[in-house]
């Protein structure tokens, strides 16, 4: 276990049953602060004495805080003889940097990377592939194998490394499906579609894996015949694990290309005409996921090229998605119900976001108490935001186990991008927000195995218009989940 304290990180060695006060008087032996002093800030907010420390720092992605005034009178730790970043190796050098690790491209590979990092990015895919077992029964097979060398990926990423190698990944990957494995007349492999990439793996995924909840949408469907609309309509029900977003020359917002995509049309032949004649399909929203997937159709193949060609069309996004007009009846009133209060909780706490940034500094504290004090405070604003959360939402509703989006609204959380002007060329990136910045303000962006943080302005650029990077996916999380 990672903790930090005074701006130091240590690494404590603890046994898998090791239990709360196991755990504190491992942090007194390195920072002389005694357990009653100790505030470790931890998900779920206390450290019991009794509790199993394993599962309350299993989900830890960097080291946990640990604040407290040391006692004097107890033993110092021994000093430590001074490192220079060069006399480190390769393992000591993983815990300098809290950067997000990059991927190096292999070839034209920069579509996997982007999709490797969204997926990384979302929460349940990646605590489920952590803790993937492949079954001994069914043996092994080419979509088990894949999902095991993700695991390895997500394990090597999850070190924090400057820069890790999937080449072991992008083997099973082109094993399972070979038509990633294309080369062009000189032997090089070609460029691929990321959106094409993304949802093979999202797809495995939840087979293997049994997260398809968390992604998948249903729609009621209204079918009716546009020559004869007296006719009976046909009612049925679809399933999807994304919302496409189709783009022509009114498109200019997602909102417009979510709603034409919710309708379509389609030539079949009426036994009442005793010819083909035109349908109209409407679909309407029933379960909304926790994670909300969104394509912008952006590539069509145009035969004269024998090209996958773009629409450059700029189509702007929103940090915050609210899907409320899509929506059934039989669901929308609920929805709507805990979006509003959910508003109003979200309207407190960017209150106490900038009552936060308004406040005088502590002038008596030294620049690392001053950082600690600033993170438990922030640490209690989304506790707040979190417990009035909860307190909306219907009884019984497990907010950490959830599947679903009890409201209709959304914020957005990770972006692919392309740049160029077809999908069998040009580069694709991705960005992805950074949580520990309360304010949303901080965004990743991934350029292969070149990591660097970017502010929201920089996404809102990603709207399109040109051939320099354009959104072709995004992932949106149930605000508040």
């Amino acid at each position: 276990v990672s903790i930090k304290n005074a701006g130091k990180v240590y690494d404590i060695e603890l046994e898998a049953d090791a239990t709360g006060i196991d755990f504190k008087q491992k942090i007194q032996e390195l920072t002389s602060i005694p357990p009653n002093r100790q505030k470790i800030l931890v998900k779920g907010g206390k450290v019991n004495d009794t509790d199993n420390v394993s599962a309350i720092v299993a989900s830890a992605k960097q080291p946990i805080m640990v604040l407290g005034t040391p006692d004097k009178n107890l033993p110092s730790k021994p000093i430590e003889k001074q490192v220079f970043l060069e006399d480190l190796n390769s393992n000591q050098l993983t815990n300098v940097s809290n950067d997000p690790s990059g991927l190096v491209n292999l070839g034209n590979t920069c579509y996997l990377n982007s999709s490797l990092q969204t997926l990384f990015k979302i929460e349940d895919v990646n605590k489920k592939v952590s803790s993937y077992q492949a079954g001994r029964s069914s043996g092994v097979s080419p979509t088990n194998a894949l999902v095991v060398g993700l695991k390895s990926l997500v394990g090597q990423m999850s070190k924090k490394q400057e820069k890790v190698n999937p080449t072991l990944f992008l083997a099973l990957f082109r094993n399972q499906f070979p038509q990633f494995a294309e080369r062009d007349n000189h032997g090089f492999y070609k460029q691929q579609d990321a959106e094409e990439a993304f949802s093979q793996i999202l797809r495995v995924l939840c087979d293997e894996l049994k997260i398809e909840d968390s992604f998948r949408l249903t729609f009621n469907t209204d079918t009716k015949c546009l020559a004869l609309p007296e006719e009976e309509h046909v009612f049925g029900v679809e399933e999807s694990l994304k919302l496409n977003c189709h783009i022509d020359i009114k498109t200019n917002f997602l909102r417009d290309g979510l709603l034409a995509g919710l309708k379509d049309t389609m030539e079949k032949y009426n036994d009442t005409l005793q010819s083909n004649a035109e349908y109209e399909v409407s679909k309407k929203i029933t379960r909304l996921p926790k994670y909300l997937t969104v394509h912008f159709v952006r590539f069509f193949w145009r035969r004269d090229t024998q090209k996958k060609s773009k629409i450059l069309r700029r189509v702007q996004f929103p940090f915050e998605l609210d899907l409320s007009e899509m929506l059934d009846d039989s669901i929308k009133s609920d929805k709507v119900s805990i979006r509003d209060q959910l508003r109003k909780i979200e309207k407190d706490n960017l209150d106490l976001i900038r009552d936060f940034k308004k406040a005088k500094k502590d002038t008596t504290l030294n620049p690392l108490e001053q950082q600690e004090e600033d993170e438990m405070k922030l640490l209690s604003i989304k506790s707040k935001f979190s417990d009035s959360f909860k307190s909306i939402l219907p009884e019984g509703f497990n907010v950490e186990e959830t599947s679903e989006n009890p409201s209709s609204v959304y914020e957005l959380s990770a972006v692919i991008t392309h740049a160029g002007s077809s999908a069998d060329s040009g580069h694709y990136q991705s960005f992805i927000k950074d949580d520990s910045d309360l304010d949303g303000e901080r965004w990743w962006k991934f350029n292969d195995d070149k990591v660097s943080s970017v502010n929201k302005e920089k996404i809102e650029s990603l709207a399109g218009g040109g051939e320099s990077d354009s959104a072709l996916i995004l992932i949106y999380k149930g605000l508040g989940l």
